[in-house]
């Protein structure tokens, strides 16, 4: 009796997980703020990269190491609603020096000589120096938060394959319910708070975090530093762009697009 109890409570708990009942709720994202440190790596291949990620609400920070670039900090300025890659020129402000004064001796000089010291002038404080360039990144080129995609794909698409623990961290894998491409395997480790801790595809680690700290971020994190100077390669081109056309113009070159047609011959 008390063993088909036990088998009648184990039928029921599997009913139950199949049916979805009694299985973890689905992390709400987007309401926690942290900063998280793991290493990155690509789907194709490559050594694990060190990456640093700050996120306070829809402000993001991410500090890597991009192919060809070396090591790179993206920012997502809410003040300009764009994304910037800061590059530090190694230059620091430069502050007003008063220039030094040279020790000064008292010399007796002849009673018939008086000496008028000309008025003491003060050096001009240069100009500002750029401390570093943010360049303007494409939004689609933008990272994106590691918690985007598993927000995008919703509770009625993913399903928990059990707990999880990544750097101290509790969580629950999840994986999606149809595989996003055939043969490709996709989970997460994902706390309640809605964190990824670890994205696994097909067997493969792509992130894994090492810490986390969650908490309100310090706001000097996001934006654009002060000091560094902004290009948008955009702009620039358009520049370029008229600028040779104005050289044009003085040279007397005329645009493909801009010669006027021969008149038809008259009949």
């Amino acid at each position: 009796m008390r063993k088909s109890f036990f088998l009648a409570a184990a039928a029921a708990a599997a009913l139950l997980s199949a049916c979805g009942l009694g299985a973890p709720a689905y992390p709400t994202f987007g309401e926690a703020s942290y900063r998280i440190e793991g290493s990155t790596a690509d789907a194709n291949g490559g050594a694990p990269v060190h990456t640093v990620v700050y996120r306070d609400g829809p402000k993001l920070r991410v500090e890597t190491v991009l192919p060809n670039m070396g090591e790179a900090t993206i920012v997502f300025d809410e003040s300009t609603n764009a994304a910037y890659v800061l590059n530090p020129t190694g230059q620091l402000p430069t502050a007003a020096v008063q220039p030094a004064t040279a020790p000064t001796t008292t010399a007796t000089p002849p009673a018939a000589t008086t000496t008028t010291a000309p008025p003491a002038t003060t050096a001009a404080a240069p100009p500002p120096q750029v401390v570093g360039v943010a360049v303007r990144i494409e939004d689609a080129d933008a990272p994106q938060p590691f918690e985007t995609a598993w927000a995008a794909l919703g509770a009625e698409n993913a399903r928990s394959t059990g707990k999880c623990e990544v750097a101290g961290e509790s969580g629950h894998e999840w994986t999606p319910r149809e595989a996003p491409a055939p043969g490709v395997e996709r989970t997460a480790c994902i706390t309640d708070d809605g964190i990824v801790l670890r994205v696994s595809e097909s067997g493969r680690t792509l992130w894994e975090a090492t810490s986390l700290q969650r908490g309100d971020q310090d706001a000097a994190l996001f934006g654009v530093p002060a000091g560094y100077q902004l290009i948008d390669p955009q702009a620039v081109a358009e520049q370029v762009g008229q600028n040779m056309e104005q050289l044009d113009s003085v040279t007397g070159a005329t645009q493909p697009a801009q010669r006027t047609p021969a008149p038809a011959p008259t009949p």
